[in-house]
Parts: structure tokens; sequence; C-alpha cells
């Protein structure tokens, strides 16, 4: 946050892989977004919340005139999370998806022409997602299940860590029988602290592929982006993945964002993330050996803490 009034939010953090040039992790690819305007301020009430969360000598000199529970209050009223920013005046949105090692000329020595032109800003409405274990609806995990369930065209996903409860399953397989194309684009290259992960996310491809879901291993580096795209016309960027500690246990914002305009910008980013990829096949997953078949399995058991 950056005096109340701008914002970046997304994947990237503050460490050297994420520049892309940390030699034994090489090319990273991640979503980030920057937020201009009122909107901004949404941001800055979630940040709030956690720095009093975090300071708990803070906390208690707050709630000697105010009780704790307003202060740690989520970001809950439309009058908040949903601003006009199309007004002059309002805020504005700029996609700041980079690939960070191209950009800076990293080891693949590529040059790279594909980069947005992040001094674009695009017009939406904004709206913003909080999760935290201390609400007791999963707000995040409520608002992926009703993009699933209402897209009427297309679904676009990217995610790092794609390990869903059965009722995000059963809305992605609902959605390609009522006639959505739906694209799953996921990591084939996972570092040693998700290498778990990876393998229980295995264990869902199967049923998805089955079910008519197009499935994207990326091959160029190490994905970490989170993005949906909604019939070309709802986004979401954030941090959260589709798992069970992103929409229970962590905490985690996101935001959503409606603009055919900002939702072309992301689509053409996930179209030229595809060039980098390939499409999964179930023989794929058929041709796997057993001890490799017994390490998904067993990775599946930890789902709910993944």
């Amino acid at each position: 946050m950056i005096d109340g009034k701008e914002a970046f939010t997304g994947g990237i953090n503050v460490g050297y892989e994420y520049t892309g040039l940390k030699p034994n992790v090489g090319f990273w690819r991640d979503n980030h977004v920057r937020i201009v305007g009122e909107v901004a301020a949404d941001l800055q009430a979630v940040f709030d919340a956690h720095w009093s969360i975090a300071s708990p000598e803070r906390m208690k000199t707050r709630t000697r005139n105010k009780k704790v529970e307003d202060t740690l209050k989520p970001i809950q009223s439309p009058r908040h999370i949903l601003q006009n920013i199309t007004q002059p005046g309002r805020a504005s949105f700029a996609d700041w998806s980079t690939e960070w090692g191209a950009e800076l000329g990293t080891m693949d020595g590529s040059s790279d022409d594909t980069i947005p032109n992040t001094e674009t800003l695009q017009e939406a409405y904004v709206q913003t997602l909080e999760g935290n274990p201390g609400i007791p609806t999963q707000i995040i995990r409520q608002s992926y299940f009703i993009c699933l369930t209402q897209a009427t065209r297309t679904i676009d996903i990217t995610t790092p860590y794609f390990v869903p409860d059965a009722d995000i399953i059963m809305a992605i397989k609902t959605a390609v029988a009522r006639g959505v194309r739906v694209r799953l684009l996921v990591p084939r290259q996972m570092d040693l602290t998700t290498m778990i992960v990876g393998a229980a996310s295995r264990t869902y491809y199967g049923e998805l592929l089955e079910a008519g879901v197009h499935i994207y291993l990326y091959n160029k580096g190490i994905l970490h982006g989170k993005l949906m795209i909604i019939d070309g016309e709802i986004s979401v960027v954030g941090a959260a993945n589709y798992d069970m500690r992103s929409f229970r246990l962590d905490y985690e914002v996101c935001e959503v964002l409606y603009s055919a305009n900002v939702a072309r910008e992301l689509t053409e980013q996930f179209e030229h993330d595809l060039t980098d990829s390939e499409l999964l096949k179930i023989e794929d997953l058929r041709n796997r050996s057993l001890s490799q078949r017994i390490l998904d399995q067993g990775a599946r058991l930890l789902s709910p803490l993944l």
C-alpha cells in the first residue's frame, strides 16, 4: 500500500527467486496487479486488520476505545468492497503480470517483447475479497464456486496449487457438462516444498480429463500465478490458490475485476502461457509407474492439510 491510494497484490512475494535470477530455481511466471484510486483503500483496511492481529500491544491499546471484534471485522459491506471506478476520480486497474525472468534477461538468454504495457490503466469495477481463519464464511471459496457455477461460455484457471474439495470439482465438471469450455493451467515443474502438492494434484486430473476439462502443464519454469477468467468478462487475481489451506486456514486476499478489457488482456497472457505448455492426455496419467501412483495416492490423503 502506498499513501492509501495505490496498491499492489497478487502472487509476487519479496524474494530472490521471484526475479527469475536464482540459479537453482530459474524462470518464474507470476501474476500481480496494480490498483490505483479509491478502491485501494479496501486493501489498506485488510492490511490494518492483519497488522492488528500481528501486533498484540497495538490491538490491546485499540480495545480501550473499540471492541476487538470491530477491529478484526472483515470487509463485507458492498459499499466498501464494490467501487464504481468508471467515474472520474475513481480508481483504475492495470495488469502487472510480468514474466520476470525474460524481462530481466535471465539465464535463458531470451529477450521479451511480450510484456504488457504496464503504463496503461484499465478501468474496472473492483471487489476485494479477504479470507482468514477468523471469518466463519469461506468467502474466497464461495466466490470461486459462484464464478464456476455461473459461467456460461468459458473458464480459464491458472493455479500453482490445485487441491480442491469435492464441491469445487463438481462445479468444474458440471460447467463442462452444460457446454462451458474449461482450461486449467498448472505447473509441471515443482520445487522441493511443493512436490507433495503436485503429487496430490495429479490424483484429480483423471476425472477432470474424462469430464472434458483441458489441462495444460506449464513447461517454461516455475508457475506461481493465481488467475481465473470467466466468460471473458470477470477476472480474479490475487494470492489464493485452489486448495484447502487458502480456503480455510491462510490469510488471503484477491481482487475480482469486472471488465471485459481486463479479461481480454489476461486471456491474451493466458493463451501466451499455453504456447509454453503441454496438453495433458489421459494416457499420460495411465502410463505413470506404480511407485508414482502410490506416491500420488499417499499425497492425496494429506489433501485437507495442503
